[in-house]
């Protein structure tokens, strides 16, 4: 009778064990990137048409450094 309380007690403590390890969260890696540089003065060419807006540059992040995409002309729809 003492082996079978035991052997229940075992049982139900790996039992216990198994499912709250499930519960266990790592926590996420902290990444900070860098400030963006300053951005870039730009010469805006004339519009193409009344129908265009000017869409100004910016720096935009790429894998592990900053890229300058230059502005440019956009149609408003």
């Amino acid at each position: 009778m003492k082996a079978d309380t035991r052997l229940v007690t075992l049982l139900a403590t790996g039992l216990l064990v198994y499912l709250l390890s499930g519960c266990v969260v790592s926590p996420r890696p902290v990444v900070v990137r860098p400030a963006p540089p300053a951005p870039r003065v730009e010469v805006v060419p004339r519009k193409p048409s009344p129908r265009h807006i000017w869409v100004p540059g910016e720096h935009r992040w790429r894998k592990n450094h900053y890229v300058w995409v230059p502005g440019h002309y956009r149609r408003v729809r």
